[in-house]
């Protein structure tokens, strides 16, 4: 939907013709190739392991602790793709090729504004928002990755411009996803929901 354009982009630093393009993505200089934007992986809804009928959420660790099995209904759970991430990494948790490129992890501004609101994305107020800041800041990406911080400040209100570089320095709080139940997104240490332990680096393990 247009509302998802550029959720995930690679941001490039060439001239824009399709052999340059082309060029720079197959190079992977970081020279040239800045960094990709992303959603939090977490989110995904076969992040980690568990049962969703029986609200049971595991990392790749505590799934091997208790052999895969729901302590619940007594049947295996599902396993998800951090688990497969797990079996198959052979280096060790936070290693960083030398040459890879950055990966920016964001929140799209409408769901910042829902939050902000305690509105529900593509409602009035938020759709409202969205409009006054895009017209006063730029584009969605620009206020989310690049507007000065006093700029930012002069134009949204505090509950608005504090999420929005909480997002920036990805000091976010993440329920992940397992058995095709979503991750969410806490922007708010309020709403923060009790969740396992995050694995950091996790794709650079392979």
């Amino acid at each position: 939907s247009p509302r998802k354009i550029a959720r995930e982009a690679n941001v490039l630093d060439c001239p824009a013709t399709y052999r340059d393009v082309v060029e720079t993505l197959k190079g992977g200089e970081p020279a040239s190739f800045l960094f990709t934007i992303e959603f939090f992986p977490e989110e995904g809804k076969y992040h980690y392991d568990g049962h969703r009928n029986c609200k049971v959420v595991w990392s790749p660790q505590e799934t091997k602790r208790h052999q895969a099995i729901c302590p619940a209904c007594g049947k295996r759970v599902t396993v998800g793709v951090m688990h497969r991430v797990d079996d198959l990494a052979d280096r060790e948790v936070g290693y960083r090729p030398a040459r890879a490129i950055p990966a920016r992890h964001l929140v799209p501004l409408e769901e910042i504004l829902a939050d902000a609101l305690e509105a529900r994305p593509g409602t009035k107020t938020v759709d409202r928002e969205y409009q006054r800041l895009t017209s006063l800041l730029g584009p969605e990406l620009e206020i989310l990755l690049d507007i000065d911080e006093a700029e930012l400040k002069k134009a949204a209100p505090q509950k608005i411009w504090q999420r929005i570089l909480q997002v920036r320095r990805e000091e976010v709080e993440v329920a992940p996803g397992y058995d095709g139940v979503y991750g969410k997104i806490s922007l708010s240490s309020s709403k923060a929901e009790p969740q396992p332990q995050a694995l950091a680096g996790q794709l650079d393990l392979l």
